[in-house]
């Protein structure tokens, strides 16, 4: 028979397909009192096939899953269990995949290298049904809502007519993802990755990557220091 303390645990399913990743986050949960980690997955299919078993109470999802994306799999979870609470787990602090996440159903949004105390907290608003999402990411946000009406349009057209999404990938080829993860990141097929590649080159006139990062830059559509950031698996 489960005691007082353990009825009232916060009880958390951890998805990430690396496994240093998942006991790390296994170590920083339990070593909190009051969150029990009930089980792990390494992908979505393997925490769909979970979630009917140990019924967590939250889930904590990696974006960037092997197969089934972490954004589906909250999708599917909160379509056949809309009481378990889901938190997004990546390594982007970008608006856009923030409301990708939310929109799926995420009421917590949380940035790899942010402090293990706002994981902690994430978890624990999350139980609570209430949001947290981390401080960079929900200041792009309140940015983008409280922004002038025209000002996405203003930007891609300065920006030599690059639609939101060719500087969406624009984006990501600077910080150092391939085709197929950029597929994975914006849920669309390679394919459609590499039209919006060969646009890109056409309208700002260059032949190849490193000259397209190097437009990024100059025009401040990334900055340097973002070139740091890893991809969360190794290039295909």
């Amino acid at each position: 028979m489960q005691n007082k303390k353990e009825a009232e645990a916060i009880n958390v399913m951890v998805v990430d397909d690396h496994e240093v990743v998942r006991e790390g986050l296994i170590r920083i949960l339990e070593k909190q009192g009051g969150i029990r980690v009930v089980a792990v997955a390494r992908s979505g299919e393997e925490a769909l096939k979970k979630v009917d078993v140990f019924v967590p109470d939250v889930i904590i999802v990696d974006i960037q899953l092997p197969g089934m994306s972490g954004i589906e799999l909250i999708r599917r979870v909160k379509k056949e269990r809309p009481e378990i609470e889901a938190i997004t787990l990546t390594v982007f602090d970008d608006e856009e995949f923030a409301k990708e996440a939310i929109k799926a159903g995420a009421i917590g949004y949380v940035i790899k290298d942010a402090a293990k105390e706002e994981l902690v907290k994430a978890v624990q608003a999350a139980a609570r049904g209430e949001s947290l999402i981390s401080t960079s990411v929900a200041r792009k946000l309140l940015d983008e809502i409280t922004a002038p009406g025209g000002r996405k349009k203003q930007k891609a057209e300065e920006f030599a007519g690059l639609s939101q999404r060719e500087l969406d990938v624009l984006k990501l080829m600077a910080r150092g993802y391939n085709n197929r993860q950029i597929a994975d990141l914006l849920f669309i097929s390679e394919l459609t990755v590499k039209v919006h590649i060969r646009n890109i080159f056409r309208k700002i006139k260059v032949t190849d990557r490193t000259n397209a990062v190097l437009y990024a830059i100059e025009k401040g559509i990334i900055t340097k220091d973002k070139l740091q950031i890893e991809p969360d698996r190794p290039p295909i």
